[in-house]
């Protein structure tokens, strides 16, 4: 069951991780998108590793993080599943955070909306994003072309004009851990940097509770020093009753919505995203359901009409090795944290989407109708006209 629905003040969350998951409003917006600061057991991990969530995060010692990821991410309509394959790292943990807010057992990140002269939007070369303070405001884009190994950027802080000659390329640091190989995994991976990878065929690159092995060759110029590190798979999620049973009259009606699964050990994460931003809520895996609170799906669901909502269940098994060495320098003066933690990350998605009815039509069971001319729903959802009678204007007429 969720916890009560109110929501605290939108706050920074210092985020431990890089994802890949589908709820991308975040990173269309221009923020930065993170797995999330999840508990991790405290049985959990190996070489010192030990668990960290969400509140030990902002007290947690320096550190820089790698964030190794191998997960497959199924629809709940066909059943097909696709492998999910990613790797990063960040020469401080701190740099990595997110605007949420609480809701309940709810991690809501939102769309930032921009007004400019009373319309809702930037101007031309601009983008709305999130500032440090989580305020919304529109930003200019760099937009200069830049050579392989540059990245464009203002050439000084804060300029207002954004034309070309403000913009100037600048090389792009490296901070990587070298090439990344795996043993224990339903196929061969090998990744370079940038780890930029097009997984191979169908389902997991794991089978469930294995052992996984990953060896690090080392950064070349600055990042993580070589290291070997075993780790443990989660098992495969799935719904019960499957996500594609859920009528869109239970979806987008009043009260919760009760999402079921085939119970488990680790993790379950229920996520929720629509065009107002997306929603991250703990469960508890052994119990096997959790209540998506009508709050959390308000918050994030557009407030136009003919909107859709993604419902997606995830189980995740994560484990933190900690005492890593780093190395090298970065330009500008960033800090490469000394200490090292590796986050070793698995995890089994289903997920769903759900179209809402458009203007002027009301859901009645699982089906869209007028009440203004339907006989079968004249008025009020069910509310039969008697026969020879037709409907209009919401009221049954001869």
């Amino acid at each position: 069951m969720s916890g009560p629905e109110t929501p605290s003040t939108m706050r920074p969350l210092r985020l431990f991780g890089l994802g890949f998951l589908a709820l991308s409003a975040a990173c269309a917006a221009g923020r930065t998108q993170s797995v999330d600061s999840a508990p991790v057991d405290p049985s959990v991990g190996a070489n010192g590793g030990d668990a960290a969530d969400a509140d030990e995060a902002e007290s947690a010692s320096p550190h820089a993080l790698g964030t190794i990821i191998l997960g497959e991410s199924r629809a709940s309509a066909t059943g097909d599943s696709n492998p999910l394959i990613s790797a990063s790292f960040v020469p401080d943990a701190k740099l990595v955070k997110s605007c949420t807010k609480k809701l309940g057992a709810c991690e809501i990140t939102e769309t930032p909306k921009c007004t400019t002269g009373g319309v809702q939007g930037c101007g031309s070369g601009e983008v709305c994003t999130f500032d440090d303070e989580c305020t919304a405001k529109c930003v200019k884009v760099c937009t200069k072309s830049c050579s392989a190994g540059e990245v464009c950027t203002f050439s000084k802080k804060g300029s207002s004009k954004g034309t070309e000659d403000d913009m100037t390329c600048t090389k792009k640091d490296r901070f990587d851990a070298g090439a990344l190989a795996f043993a224990g995994t339903t196929q061969a991976i090998t990744l370079f940097p940038p780890y930029s990878i097009t997984p191979n065929g169908n389902g997991a690159p794991f089978l469930a509770r294995t052992e996984i092995r990953v060896q690090a060759t080392g950064g070349a110029s600055a990042g993580f020093e070589k290291f070997d590190e075993k780790f443990t798979s989660t098992t495969f999620l799935e719904t019960d009753p499957p996500l594609r049973e859920l009528s869109r009259g239970t979806v987008f009606g009043s009260g919760a919505v009760t999402i079921g699964w085939v119970p488990g050990e680790d993790k379950v994460y229920v996520q929720a995203s629509g065009l107002g931003g997306s929603a991250r809520c703990l469960a508890d895996d052994a119990s096997g359901t959790f209540d998506l609170p009508r709050a959390v799906i308000r918050e994030v669901s557009s407030d136009s009409e003919g909107g859709s909502l993604s419902i997606s269940v995830t189980r995740e098994r994560r484990e933190v090795h900690k005492n890593k060495k780093t190395f090298g320098e970065l330009s500008g003066g960033q800090t490469i944290q000394p200490e090292g933690w590796i986050e070793l990350v698995t995890q089994s998605t289903e997920s769903h989407s759900f179209a809402s009815c458009g203007t002027g039509a009301t859901i009645c069971g699982d089906q869209c109708v007028s009440l203004q001319t339907d006989a079968k729903n004249c008025g009020a959802c069910g509310n039969v006209c008697p026969t020879s009678y037709y409907c209009s204007a919401g009221s049954c007429r001869y």
